[in-house]
């Protein structure tokens, strides 16, 4: 069979566009009609309207859930399904319904996952132009599997919806113990410029300075970094033998911190090891090696932030961290084995962390 004898795919209300959901608000919650668009997202509704709402001298076609939802341009072929009550949508989108015949036959949240399969060939580009054809679509040959078998899948499904919630309650929760500083006893004061070194990055250091000097040997690399101060967004890699106005350009080496000397001002990032250099938006620093043994640095880099936000011109996006001032801060240090325990709970949080957004992306693709 085709699609068409099973399903019937409904347009949308042309001219249901925000202006006049913003002119006929519902008169009470039962009259209240929620309205999709395009984007077929529950976060981006475009609001509620009364169910009475004249378009074009015509009433409003509403529809009744259980129903899909699939995108018949920009993103289309994308669907959403609709699990009860009443709604509308605009003209960029279709509703697909079970016809009443084959209603004890297919079920429609198990439609959902698999029409889109069909609706990707049916799709006239790629891009954000993309239109979906619906008459293309209705013509495809289907078939389903007994209704028993449907019910399963929709199941998994919802086990796997549930699961992703959790998961991502608990990575919300990581994130936030991330941030949380984990204190203990002072043991003493020192000066920040007895401590640490504060060096500058490369004038010059340039988008255009790193295309012209990429390595020739994978040894040669050097990892760059700018302000931006995230591992994810660093500037690329340049070779170690790079020259910027016949002046060798400067080398540093993990363990290291990278502060921000403006933008994201006094935001620091950890460099554990390796070979790296910065432009002269930020600043590296490393701990002098007569206080390697009282100071570490990764523990460091997980409350300097309280030290060098003290440091900056203004909290705005123009501020700007003055590095002076900062070498005359007082740090506290606490025993030095409390340092290494914290880091290591921070490393197994980190990894646990890890993991958890690695299980998230395979559930997110096992949805679609």
């Amino acid at each position: 069979m085709v699609i068409r004898e099973c399903f019937q795919v409904t347009g949308g209300n042309s001219g249901l566009t925000e202006n006049i959901i913003y002119q006929n608000p519902p008169k009470n919650e039962q009259r209240s009609v929620k309205v999709y668009s395009g984007a077929t997202l529950e976060t981006t509704l475009l609001g509620s309207v009364d169910k009475d709402t004249v378009l074009n001298g015509k009433q409003m076609a509403v529809f009744r859930a259980p129903a899909i939802i699939i995108v018949r341009k920009g993103l289309a072929g994308k669907t959403k399904f609709v699990e009860k009550g009443i709604f509308t949508i605009n003209d960029d989108a279709y509703v697909i319904t079970v016809k009443e015949k084959y209603s004890d036959q297919i079920n429609i949240e198990w439609a959902q996952k698999v029409l889109p399969n069909y609706a990707d060939s049916c799709i006239t580009s790629k891009g954000t132009n993309a239109t979906f054809s619906k008459e293309q679509f209705l013509d495809m040959e289907f078939s389903y599997p007994p209704m028993q078998e449907q019910k399963e899948i929709v199941s998994i499904y919802s086990d796997i919806y549930v699961l992703k919630c959790k998961m991502n309650a608990l990575d919300e929760r990581l994130e936030q113990l991330d941030h949380y500083s984990i204190h203990g006893d002072a043991i003493c004061k020192m000066n920040a410029g007895k401590i640490f070194d504060l060096k500058g990055g490369n004038s010059g250091l340039t988008e255009e300075v790193i295309y012209w000097n990429q390595p020739t040997e994978e040894k040669d690399a050097v990892f760059v970094y700018s302000s931006s101060t995230d591992i994810q967004t660093n500037m690329g890699v340049i070779s170690k033998n790079a020259r910027i106005n016949d002046v060798p350009i400067k080398i540093f080496e993990g363990p290291a911190l990278i502060l921000s000397r403006n933008g994201q001002a006094g935001k620091a990032m950890f460099i554990d090891k390796g070979m790296f250099t910065i432009n002269d938006h930020a600043y590296v620093l490393t701990v002098k090696e007569e206080y390697k043994k009282q100071v570490c640095l990764e523990w460091f880099s997980c409350i300097c932030e309280k030290y060098t936000k003290n440091c900056v011109t203004s909290k705005d996006a123009n501020g700007t961290f003055n590095k002076e001032i900062f070498l005359k801060e007082q740090i506290e240090l606490i025993d030095f084995e409390m340092q290494k325990n914290i880091v290591e709970k921070k490393r197994s949080l980190h990894t646990i962390h890890a993991k958890l957004k690695t299980f998230l992306r395979i559930l997110g693709e096992i949805e679609n």
